[in-house]
């Protein structure tokens, strides 16, 4: 009996390895591809730096400059010294300078990232627990008053666009009657406590767009999960031998709907750093969104590059977390793991 515990042991550990190679794996050539088709974007990076006018001075009068401008800011050398600097770039966490403000490209988008990770993390717990808890009991009672309403209801949602409800909501609540800010994330030089309340004043429209768009989505979800596995012959089985309806939702139904549930969380966790990004531009929220939407306009390839890498991290580490949290959760992944 100890034997197989260390063989099932062994077995998992080597399928949580596989997991982990293929996300390390994932993350290089997502690198890779960064570099790729940011250099494939048309138009010269130097013009942005130096502006259109003074770009074409130096390239009539004095070339020799903008080959000093492309040393500074790393763009001169091949394509394959440009990659291997890159490489250097991305494991020391040294991106250089913005192309625009000249500020530090790390500190820049660590800074934005912490307001976004404050908006969308707070969006996704609440929608997390507001749509799986209703979702538990609309897929449990399929058919009832509560399914039929919540159903209604989260359907029109879902058809509303997130930027679309965002300004219906901006109009009403922050033109007409004036309970929320316009925009910002903060009121004056504020401290302490009133500091803190200031950006939850200014937080709530942004995260309550947030929370109505994904707890529409995660409403459907596990009322589709839970309304499958309620009609499984398991379930029907355990109902028929008297087992409480309570005993049965808890220990069957839900533990096996958690599993697709908690990999649609954790894929939206994977993608807070980009997934607010037009909440932000209606909001005027200074996170991640504006910042990759205005360095894409204005071609700024450091701090575009730094984003969508931290971005796709955050997607391969979540999705690894998911196949990690399945794997405890799922009784076939055990069962899978132990015969395979």
């Amino acid at each position: 009996m100890e034997n197989q515990e260390q063989r099932l042991g062994i077995k998992r550990l080597r399928l949580a390895a596989g997991y982990l190679l293929r996300a390390v794996a994932l993350v290089f050539a997502i690198i890779s591809i960064n570099f790729i088709l940011i250099h494939l974007m048309p138009g010269d990076p130097v013009m942005h730096i130096l502006g259109d006018e003074q770009y074409f001075t130096l390239y009539n009068q004095f070339p020799e400059k903008l080959d000093e401008v492309r040393a500074q800011y790393s763009l001169d050398g091949s394509l394959l010294t440009q990659y291997l600097r890159y490489l250097e770039q991305v494991v020391t966490l040294q991106f250089g300078h913005s192309f625009i403000g000249g500020e530090s490209v790390a500190k820049t988008v660590l800074f934005r990232m912490k307001w976004t990770a404050l908006l969308a993390l707070s969006a996704i717990a609440i929608s997390a627990l507001l749509g799986g808890a209703l979702g538990v009991l609309a897929g449990y009672r399929k058919g009832g008053r509560l399914d039929r309403a919540l159903t209604g209801l989260f359907l029109f949602l879902e058809t509303i666009p997130a930027n679309c409800l965002a300004l219906i909501l901006l109009v009403i609540f922050s033109y007409k009657l004036h309970w929320f800010p316009v925009g910002g994330m903060v009121s004056g030089r504020l401290s302490g406590w009133p500091r803190v309340l200031s950006v939850l004043h200014h937080m709530a429209l942004p995260v309550l767009v947030l929370s109505l768009f994904r707890t529409s989505s995660n409403f459907l979800l596990m009322k589709s999960y839970v309304s499958q596995i309620r009609d499984e012959d398991y379930i029907v089985v355990a109902v028929a031998k008297g087992i409480s309806r309570r005993h049965v939702l808890f220990r069957h139904v839900l533990k096996n709907a958690l599993v697709p549930f908690v990999t649609t969380i954790c894929l939206q966790v994977g993608h807070i750093l980009s997934g607010s990004m037009l909440i932000e531009v209606v909001f005027s929220w200074k996170g991640m969104g504006t910042l990759i939407y205005d360095a894409v306009n204005n071609r700024d390839y450091p701090t575009v590059q730094m984003c969508f890498l931290l971005i796709a991290v955050c997607v391969v580490f979540f999705n690894f977390v998911s196949d990690m949290l399945c794997m405890r959760i799922d009784p076939r992944i055990q069962d899978g793991v132990q015969h395979g």
